[in-house]
């Protein structure tokens, strides 16, 4: 009871402050930018640019094909300007180093071939036809973009020439190599020979819904983390720890109030993010119970680390490495292909996952479950630590 009473007294307090309301302005500011600055399947701006040195009977053969299947379409011609330019180009064949030197400029026109999503219909990428090679190979590098040549051996056989920019993931240059391995005819042949099932109760997020687990990880776990440090901060300089000190009222109390105030917010934050945007789409049973037990862990988190300074300005430091640490895992999300395994051991890792697991239909249930389990025992284990550490350094 006196914990409720606790809590109640928090909550007024909390509404009548300014920390209460930034997190719900930084909730509705993320919501805007989701509804109104992401398109949920947005024009792709990726470009490549291509020289077929074939005869035009076959250039046409493979183009028709793509857009018979609905997977390309011809564009109008564009007018390129090539800026003067000089770069090298290393074979990673042989090693052999080719330095080229522009000082023109140059206006070339190019085919244009447009790439397209069969279920959405969205662009997806872009790729200009050139007639020249040396022309693609100079607009490649002008414009960071992959450029290739194909062209016939002397067996009749296709040959392609790749020129990347070193961006490139290795997972990205070994499929080229897959790819080009053997005769397409044959690759294609036993790719079309695997049997491939759908699992109908999965499902993937657009681009807007894609954003949603980093939004709600932000404006939920780890506002949470600073928002408590605040509170405590604030209640520091206003000498309130120093009353609650001679109260007979426990610290637990005290620090568990705080924290159940964050968890209240994080969890009207959340639902502003994501309700809008996901609809009935996701289980919000499950939502809520990964919302309260990764902002209970993470405001625990925070209670330690105040625990240990007199103000905010004397903690910044060890909040700037945190908060540095804590976004690293946002690079991996985003990138796939940058997933190395100590990312993993970071905690903000398994809160992205989790609420993708979440928002996507047929997620991982089992998973969100396990981390759930996890950040309430870590967040348990946290409070623990921070209640001994205030026990001593309450009146400080």
């Amino acid at each position: 009871m006196k914990l409720l009473s606790s809590y109640i007294k928090e909550m007024k307090i909390a509404a009548r402050g300014f920390y209460f309301y930034v997190e719900l302005g930084i909730a509705i500011i993320m919501l805007l930018i989701l509804l109104f600055a992401i398109a949920e399947n947005p024009d792709s701006k990726s470009k490549e640019y291509l020289f077929n040195d074939l005869p035009d009977a076959m250039t046409d053969a493979f183009v028709e094909e793509d857009i018979e299947e609905g997977v390309a379409r011809w564009a109008d011609d564009a007018e390129l300007t090539l800026k003067p330019i000089a770069f090298e180009i290393t074979n990673e064949e042989t090693g052999e180093l080719a330095s080229y030197n522009y000082d023109e400029e140059k206006i070339v026109t190019a085919r244009v071939l447009e790439k397209v999503n069969t279920q959405t219909g969205a662009l997806t990428g872009t790729t200009y036809i050139l007639d020249n090679e040396e022309d693609m190979i100079r607009l490649s590098y002008a414009e960071q973009a992959i450029g290739a040549t194909t062209s016939l051996d002397d067996t009749g056989r296709l040959r392609y020439k790749y020129y990347l920019q070193g961006y490139e993931t290795d997972r990205m240059v070994d499929l080229l190599y897959v790819l080009h391995n053997e005769d397409p005819d044959v690759f294609a042949a036993s790719f079309d020979s695997q049997q491939v099932r759908t699992l109908d109760t999965f499902g993937t997020l657009n681009s807007r819904q894609g954003l949603v687990p980093l939004f709600v990880a932000f404006a939920g776990s780890l506002m949470g983390f600073f928002i408590v440090m605040a509170y405590i901060f604030l209640d520091k300089d206003e000498g309130v720890i120093k009353a609650f000190a001679v109260t007979p009222s426990s610290v637990w109390k005290y620090l568990l109030s705080k924290t159940m105030v964050i968890m209240t917010t994080v969890v009207v934050s959340s639902s502003i993010i994501t309700i809008p945007v996901m609809g009935g789409q996701p289980n919000y049973l499950l939502f809520y119970l990964f919302v309260i037990t990764t902002t209970f862990a993470f405001a625990t988190l925070g209670l330690l680390v105040a625990s240990f300074s007199k103000s905010l300005t004397q903690a910044f430091g060890a909040l700037f490495v945190l908060a540095i640490m804590l976004m690293l895992p946002a690079f991996s999300y985003f990138i796939p292909s940058f997933d190395p395994v100590w990312l993993r051991f970071f905690p903000t890792y398994p809160v992205l996952q989790g609420y993708k697991e979440i928002l996507v239909v047929g997620g991982n249930v089992g998973y969100v479950l396990m981390y759930s389990g996890v950040f309430l025992v870590g967040g348990t284990l946290l409070f623990l630590l921070a209640n001994i550490k205030f026990k001593k350094t309450l009146t400080v």
